[in-house]
């Protein structure tokens, strides 16, 4: 299953359920249906999702998870192949998702890891694998370390050592800006290139460095080499960490015992400015924030 948003997503015929049929669906109540294991009702609202016209590429990919664990294996197979051959999907992703676990004894699952695996080969054309790889290995230490962190927020041991691991990220990062530049979706892809903002997104104990960086990705996003959908979000870190009001409402902090967005600059046109980048509306995306940091 992909989460759709970092505090930082890829899914015939089904009938509505009453409940929808005067609603829109949302990934918010989709992630809700997954977490209390009703697979069933998860299953027809990433459906849903495919067919509206804000989908995105996760919403096929957990419609097929939520198929896959529904039992509905024939559907979970056809929403998959479609997701592959319309999006591009890791291979490594399929392999190790334990949703699809009820798949892998199926005729069917390994001419589907072919096929990915086909698709994968014709996506990364190009593009420098290796470093791909490098990147994923340290995003993945980054959001495992901060899992930890998350379940245990007083335990200060578990805070140094994320920063120990956020230095060296960035020292990392640093150098290979230094000698290749940003690496973004020509060198390592889109989902290389998530990964690395990822790690300038927790660059924070060097403010100077995530400015080098915002100023990178504001010319990638020009030249259609890296997501807008970044930008906002390193655009909006920058400014908190300076005391300054967010634009686009993707950092929230906790007052109270509640999660609250930080001050927005202009909030009464924040969704108008988050629609702009293909972000949600701030109000679905605060519930999501409530809903994984509650778990």
């Amino acid at each position: 299953m992909r989460h759709v948003f970092s505090s930082a997503v890829l899914f015939a015929g089904i009938m509505l359920l009453p409940a929808l049929a005067t609603a829109a669906p949302s990934r918010a109540d989709a992630q809700k249906a997954y977490n209390a294991r009703d697979h069933s009702r998860c299953a027809l609202i990433y459906t849903q999702l495919t067919q509206m016209p804000d989908a995105i590429r996760s919403d096929g990919y957990n419609a097929a998870c939520c198929l896959a664990l529904a039992g509905d294996a024939d559907a979970a197979f056809e929403q998959l192949r479609d997701t592959i051959l319309s999006h591009y999907t890791r291979v490594a992703d399929i392999e190790q998702d334990p949703d699809f676990a009820p798949l892998h004894g199926d005729p069917r699952w390994q001419p589907l890891l072919d096929l990915a695996r086909q698709e994968e080969d014709r996506h990364l054309a190009g593009t420098d694998r290796a470093l791909r790889h490098e990147l994923f290995v340290r995003m993945n230490h980054d959001q495992q370390m901060r899992g930890r962190l998350m379940a245990d927020p007083e335990n200060r041991t578990l805070l140094e050592e994320m920063q120990a691991i956020d230095r060296d990220n960035t020292g990392w990062l640093k150098n290979l800006i230094d000698t290749r530049g940003w690496p973004g979706y020509k060198l390592v892809y889109k989902d290389g290139a998530q990964a690395a903002w990822l790690l300038a997104q927790h660059a924070d104990l060097d403010p100077d460095f995530q400015q080098q960086v915002l100023e990178l990705l504001e010319k990638a996003v020009l030249e259609k080499d890296a997501s807008p959908s970044h930008l906002a979000y390193l655009v909006d870190r920058v400014r908190t960490g300076r005391d300054q009001k967010q634009l686009y409402g993707t950092q929230f902090i906790k007052e109270d015992g509640h999660w609250l967005p930080a001050p927005i600059e202009d909030e009464a046109n924040v969704d108008a400015r988050r629609q702009r980048i293909g972000l949600g509306t701030l109000t679905e995306y605060a519930e999501q924030i409530r809903d994984a940091y509650a778990q």
